[in-house]
């Protein structure tokens, strides 16, 4: 993703929303162009490999090769490479069709805001539905005041969209547009297949060639070309794999890893809101100082008459959402092996409980269990 370009000195909020419009139009432009780009190399390397290399220099060789150059029908060969070309193709595009369908519908995309309305009046009512969320110092959910409306947990803007999206990893041009909540695991089996059908391609590709070379001298261009699409794209869609498959391990975003090293403030729901003299009140400046191995704790608010809520922050380089190297994979990629490779169901953590938006790290739970021993006879919900 490019970086957004700063508006120039003096310029006025018109001058902003049409470089913003022009940002959108661009990105989603380049999302339609580039995949077509693709299927265009797809048509051109199956042409040379398929026909080129394996029927007109394998299965059935040219009267010039085999006259000149003693080539002898390598049928077998040929047919053999031709399958599992097809079969790694279609692993290939499988969850590639997959991902623009769920792309395409728009899955992801936080509803706008009432501009008419004052943000003090939007309604937070479906907070009510969770244990512990992601809130500013005063307890209230995150806002984007470009979309006018809060935002929940692990939702940011996206600028090519103009919209915020939830669980937004990245705005990626060649896979067909945004990768985020629904559309994460198809993204990894996207690159993964691609990675090992561009690796096919070239390393086919070079033993062939090299062949060529030295037995007729020849070194035809549509192969060298396609050799030098299959090694970049391999090397880029491996590296993506790479980068994608160890971030969802461990339950990072591309935007959180962007923005690792933060601190992030979280709410707990108090359970036992009867007796309201029992609760504690916002703590002094001198109580948080009082030992640094201990999670802050901010504030105590209420937000109607039968919800109380604490704030505590982490620390810095903590991650909320850390759970283990396997459960950060499933939660992602599916319970078993079948749903890894599989672009059927979705993603198991769209499975929303009572405790957040997304299963919460340890971390967080010993957050918790630390306000209830500093705190006793008050219970956290998270925790009961």
């Amino acid at each position: 993703m490019t970086p957004p370009v700063a508006p120039a000195a003096g310029a006025t909020k018109a001058d902003v929303r049409d470089q913003s419009a022009l940002e959108q139009r661009l990105g989603q432009s380049t999302s339609v162009i580039m995949p077509l780009l693709e299927l265009g190399a797809i048509g051109y390397v199956t042409w040379v490999l398929v026909y080129q290399t394996c029927i007109r220099y394998l299965i059935d060789p040219s009267a010039e090769f085999r006259q000149d150059f003693n080539f002898q029908p390598r049928r077998a060969t040929g047919i053999a490479l031709i399958v599992v070309y097809a079969v790694l193709l279609l692993l290939f595009l499988l969850p590639w069709l997959r991902l623009l369908q769920v792309i395409w519908s728009k899955p992801d995309l936080v509803p706008l805001g009432d501009t008419s309305m004052e943000k003090k009046e939007i309604t937070t009512s479906w907070l009510g539905q969770y244990d512990a969320y992601i809130c500013d110092y005063e307890g209230m959910p995150l806002w984007c005041d470009k979309c006018h409306n809060w935002k929940p947990d692990r939702t940011h803007h996206c600028k090519e969209l103009g919209r915020c999206v939830r669980k937004m990893d990245h705005y990626c041009p060649w896979a067909g547009g945004i990768i985020a909540e629904t559309t994460h695991k198809f993204f990894m089996q996207f690159v993964f297949f691609g990675a090992l059908y561009t690796a096919y391609v070239w390393i086919l590709t070079a033993i062939f060639l090299g062949e060529r070379i030295s037995r007729t001298g020849s070194r035809p261009g549509t192969w060298i070309g396609v050799l030098v699409v299959g090694v970049l794209f391999c090397i880029f869609t491996f590296t993506m794999s790479c980068m994608t498959g160890w971030n969802l391990c461990i339950n990072y975003t591309s935007v959180e890893g962007i923005q690792r090293g933060g601190v992030q403030n979280i709410a707990f729901r108090i359970t036992n809101t009867s007796d309201r003299s029992s609760l504690p009140s916002t703590p002094s400046a001198k109580d948080k100082a009082q030992s640094h191995e201990d999670w802050p704790v901010l504030t105590t608010i209420l937000r109607s008459p039968d919800r109380t809520y604490v704030v505590m922050q982490t620390k810095p380089n903590e991650h909320p959402w850390y759970t283990s190297l396997m459960m950060g994979w499933k939660d992602v990629m599916g319970k078993n092996v079948v749903d890894w490779f599989t672009p059927i169901k979705h993603s198991p953590y769209k499975q929303r409980n009572h405790r957040g938006e997304f299963e919460w790290g340890e971390l967080v739970y010993d957050m918790a269990r630390q306000y209830e021993r500093q705190n006793p006879g008050v219970k956290l919900a998270i925790l009961n």
